[in-house]
């Protein structure tokens, strides 16, 4: 079997050169756990950042996966096929949205959500293109997307940007207020910021984006790539917030570990779309769309979601423990469900990579905060366990 080793020195070689990679290969994986080519467990509390909801070696899912590839594993969107209409069928019966639309990923599905917008204020109002966005998002890696995104650090030698983006501050409705102008066709937020740091809306935040967006006939877009499908502990971010937007968008865990994403839309979208406004040749690939049928099924049990919200109090209460015992370095926990970031000032990265040493997976989202984004399906002693080796880490600096 190849080593490690031998992996990491041909990436060097063949690879372009943009992913800061722990110094690891990873070559299987089950349950929470994941397995170096050396034999090594590493307790996994990132998820493939957030996309390997059911875990590692989910039965169900591989055997999906499986009879799908013996049936056919790819047709193009020319064609109709049984697994995108089924998925669709269970995300608008769980959603009570319209209509969905299937695309590869989050960048993705954010760049059609986007579009959609434009051409609900172009066609409906003839002059609207421009967006509101927040500081400290994270949309995709398209060139859009990212003028969307409010980190500078993700902007570097990118610009210009499309026109038309202006950015509020989370939590801050007067600040929405102030960049409101005749231009905007929509507001797009993440109910819990992810990739900035693990910033939660508040409700009545929210709740007042939707009053601006009834009043002026914007369009209101939740991204909930990262947040959605079950991580707050509700199959949907919005159904935890009680407020529903004009558009979702889905992507990391939805396939279970495959490439899909989906945008759902409401019925004033529904009006306004024609033929041709947008396409994807792999969007709804049958493959993964089966294995979202499963995910989708899992994670939409009330049981399963119970059991979310009851690991993520557990996890909550753990991390606010290490505040409490370390008030000179923890600074604040933030989160909900099993999503969870700790700010550590100044050490987030060599906090990670001291816990990378002990064999416990974390992510440093950026040089202040650690973000926790573990797979669903994790059990309260690896919780314990996880947090104890941060206890550890932070007890050794």
């Amino acid at each position: 079997m190849v080593t490690s080793l031998e992996v990491i020195e041909k990436e060097a070689r063949y690879f372009l050169g943009t992913y800061q990679r722990m110094p690891v290969v990873f070559t299987g994986g089950r349950g929470s756990y994941l397995f170096d080519p050396e034999g090594h467990a590493y307790l996994d509390l990132v998820g493939g950042i957030s996309v390997n909801l059911l875990g590692y070696d989910y039965r169900p899912l591989k055997e999906a996966i499986h009879d799908e590839v013996e049936r056919v594993i790819h047709t193009s969107n020319l064609y109709y096929n049984v697994p995108q209409v089924e998925l669709a069928e269970r995300l608008v019966r769980y959603s009570g949205f319209a209509r969905v639309f299937f695309v590869n990923s989050g960048a993705e599905a954010n760049e059609v959500a986007l579009k959609m917008a434009r051409f609900y204020g172009k066609r409906k109002h003839g002059n609207r293109y421009a967006y509101i966005a927040f500081r400290r998002s994270f949309h995709g890696r398209t060139l859009l997307t990212l003028g969307l995104t409010g980190q500078e650090k993700f902007h570097q030698d990118l610009d210009p940007f499309p026109p038309g983006i202006s950015f509020a501050d989370l939590n801050d409705i007067e600040s929405v207020r102030r960049l409101l102008k005749e231009e905007v066709c929509a507001i797009i937020v993440e109910p819990v910021q992810g990739e900035g740091g693990v910033y939660p809306c508040s409700p009545q935040f929210l709740a007042a984006l939707r009053s601006i967006c009834d009043e002026q006939d914007v369009l209101l877009i939740f991204d909930e790539v990262q947040c959605g499908l079950g991580r707050l502990g509700s199959l949907f971010a919005f159904q935890h917030f009680g407020v529903i937007p004009d558009i979702v968008t889905l992507a990391k865990g939805l396939g279970g570990g495959l490439p899909i994403g989906a945008v759902l839309v409401n019925e004033k979208v529904v009006a306004i779309t024609r033929k041709g406004d947008h396409g994807s040749t792999f969007g709804g690939n049958p493959v993964a769309a089966r294995s979202a049928c499963v995910v989708v099924d899992t994670i939409a049990s009330e049981a399963f979601l119970e059991s979310v919200r009851q690991k993520g109090a557990l996890f909550g209460q753990e991390l606010e423990s290490l505040r409490r015992d370390f008030p000179e370095m923890v600074r604040e926990v933030r989160g909900m469900g099993l999503m969870w970031g700790l700010e550590v000032p100044g050490k987030a990265k060599e906090v990670a990579h001291r816990m990378f040493e002990r064999k416990v997976l974390v992510n440093a989202c950026n040089e202040d905060t650690l973000r926790f984004l573990p797979p669903l399906v994790i059990g309260e002693e690896e919780i314990r366990h996880g947090v104890g080796v941060l206890r550890e880490v932070l007890g050794g600096l």
